[in-house]
């Protein structure tokens, strides 16, 4: 090795640089060159893989990094800058990527006031005009999403949610939905009816034909994605005749009780065959969504006792789960009140919805291009005091075509 390189390595930070360059970045211009560049050059790059520096290679790189600024009570901001001790380093400024790195390490090694301070600093290195590059490696998104989940693990959601919008993400991955859905549930299960001031309450008297004579009172809480509340839409002696009916069809509702980590709830099915009344209540669920009930689940009845919950979810089906058709709308009423707690909450859309005997809460799960809507995650807020009943129903999209038509190009997809 010559003297130049000698004294290039012998720079922390100019190291660490190169070392991350050759780990993170090297296998990412392989697959880039893929698809731009001819044969030699792939090959060339496949056969360096063997002599570049390995995962755990930079995680040291890392630590060592990590260690100088706790022996020498150095300031990340400056060492990104390329300063050692208030000196500056020429050419060993580290970059947004560099940056980024040292922020994930931080991150998994749970140091997580050190990853949001490497993180910022990424944010202010990066280079908009650059977007080209950083598409291969990582992207501002990326920064923000992770900036996003480290302040919300810090209490600070209103900043985490700022962060995860500036991502734009259209789909939450696991780990962020994660974060932000369990950080937020607490506040949300404790909060009022949260009603947003620009949408309105009306009668709902255009949906079906019949709503002209027999409008429904309807409030708006959510334009994209759709979600109204339905107010005095199931009358108590049709809620008694449905409670009466789940008793004798499964003593075991009655039995509340076997707790599990995503839901603890007594949960029956009333097929349409049980009455007049199931009819009714499957028209008036058309009333008001405007959507077919043919193919749809039968009527779910649940109930959630002391402590009865459900963790933050989607109705809609999941790519893994791999069906052929999608719950496209969710109805949801409620067959009783409840003392304290058992609220319905939409975390990314700041909604809670207190239970109130005879409303029904509506939401379109799926975007009108017929995907899922990622905002559409809910939850079950547990029951502090009393007993919780409500009904489901699930609407399918197969049975749409002529009544919401997939429209891949709306606005809203």
């Amino acid at each position: 090795m010559n003297l130049y390189f000698k004294t290039y390595l012998s720079n922390p930070l100019k190291s660490f640089a190169l070392i991350r360059h050759q780990q993170q970045d090297w296998q990412k211009w392989a697959l880039f060159m893929s698809e731009t560049i001819g044969k030699e050059h792939l090959a060339y790059a496949h056969e360096m893989r063997s002599e570049l520096p390995t995962a755990f290679d930079l995680q040291e790189a890392s630590r060592s990094i990590e260690l100088l600024i706790t022996y020498y009570e150095l300031n990340p901001n400056e060492l990104a800058s390329g300063k050692l001790l208030g000196y500056s380093q020429p050419g060993a400024a580290l970059s947004a990527m560099d940056c980024y790195a040292l922020g994930m390490f931080n991150y998994f090694q749970k140091e997580y006031t050190k990853a949001e301070i490497w993180l910022n600093a990424s944010l202010l290195k990066y280079d908009s005009s650059q977007e080209a590059k950083y598409s291969i490696f990582i992207n501002e998104k990326s920064i923000h999403k992770w900036l996003g989940i480290l302040s919300i693990k810090r209490r600070e959601n209103s900043l985490g949610m700022w962060h995860i919008n500036q991502a734009k993400t259209e789909h939450y991955d696991g780990i962020l939905e994660e974060h932000i859905t369990m950080a937020t549930l607490k506040e949300h299960c404790a909060a009022s009816l949260q009603r947003p001031s620009h949408l309105h309450c009306r009668y709902n008297n255009w949906t079906t034909p019949f709503l002209r004579i027999a409008p429904l009172k309807m409030e708006e809480l959510s334009i994209d994605p759709f979600v109204v509340l339905y107010h005095n839409v199931i009358y108590d002696s049709e809620i008694e005749w449905f409670l009466t009916q789940s008793f004798d069809y499964t003593p075991a509702l009655l039995d509340y009780g076997g707790f599990s980590a995503h839901r603890s709830g007594k949960n029956v099915f009333i097929e349409l065959e049980k009455g007049e009344l199931v009819k009714t209540i499957e028209m008036r669920v058309t009333d008001m969504s405007g959507l077919s009930m043919e193919g749809s689940d039968d009527l779910s009845l649940i109930n959630y006792g002391i402590g009865g919950h459900y963790i933050p979810h989607h109705d809609s089906f999941s790519e893994e789960e791999n069906k052929t058709e999608d719950r496209i709308a969710t109805a949801l009423f409620y067959l009783s009140d409840v003392e304290l707690g058992g609220a319905t909450t939409f975390p990314l859309l700041n909604l809670t919805i207190s239970p109130e005997k005879g409303t029904a809460v509506l939401w379109h799960n799926l975007k009108d291009s017929g995907t899922p809507h990622p905002k559409t995650v809910h939850a079950a807020c547990p029951v502090i005091v009393g007993s919780k009943y409500v009904m489901t129903k699930w609407i399918y999209n197969m049975d749409q075509i002529f009544r919401r038509p997939c429209q891949a190009n709306s606005l809203n997809s």
